[in-house]
């Protein structure tokens, strides 16, 4: 295992499982593997997390978004009213520096222009045996990367070709890992990978940091 990195200013440093380099290789396999998971968060950092999730007004999403074939079912509770100077903005902060620190290493490939602000925090929470989310693609007013912290409990999340949730490809996502997924911006495409959620055995709370180019939440 590589070791402990504390990229962040000393208020907000949050020890790392991965470290710049490692973060990098992630970033290179990304660009033909359209996402990628690596460790991330030690457990004490995952109860933290969790602890500091019981404070915050989850609301049900909305169950069905789209029409057509754009259709979307979610089956979670959300919150993107997270206070800051919490241990979610913290963490934020700590990743940034460790993305701008993958992106400077040496032999990184130029697939980013600057490491992207990670504005668009969200906390999800999905309750055993639930249905999860089905076959999507991010929003437009994300760019650059969508980054996925399971901080408890169990799910299956996959990549895919289509809505219609063909030629799925699992991504591991344990706990304490970090899933990261291209948006457009990455690498000078403009992709944006169909996902899903399912398989929820036990209640399942994660983190998801993205870069909103609007810089306010969508009304989901």
């Amino acid at each position: 295992m590589p070791p402990v990195m504390n990229l962040a200013p000393a208020a907000l440093a949050v020890p790392f499982e991965s470290g710049p380099g490692e973060m990098a290789a992630a970033l290179a396999r990304m660009a033909d593997e359209d996402a990628v998971s690596l460790p991330l968060l030690h457990d004490a950092a995952c109860r933290r997390l969790v602890e500091a999730a019981q404070a915050l007004p989850f609301r049900r999403a909305t169950p069905v978004i789209g029409s057509g074939d754009k259709t979307v079912r979610q089956d979670f509770e959300l919150c993107y009213s997270i206070p800051p100077g919490s241990a979610f903005h913290h963490t934020a902060a700590a990743l940034e520096h460790l993305l701008a620190a993958a992106l400077a290493q040496p032999n990184a490939a130029p697939l980013l222009a600057a490491p992207p602000p990670l504005n668009d925090l969200i906390v999800q929470r999905y309750a055993p045996g639930c249905a999860g989310i089905s076959p999507h693609r991010d929003h437009l007013r994300y760019e650059d990367l969508v980054i996925i912290v399971p901080l408890s409990g169990s799910a299956r999340f996959y990549l895919c070709a289509a809505r219609d949730g063909r030629a799925p490809r699992e991504i591991p996502a344990p706990v304490g890992s970090a899933v990261i997924m291209r948006a457009p911006g990455f690498d000078g495409s403009r992709t944006r990978p169909f996902h899903y959620v399912e398989d929820i055995a036990a209640e399942r709370l994660s983190f998801g940091l993205r870069h909103d180019v609007r810089d306010t939440p969508p009304p989901n």
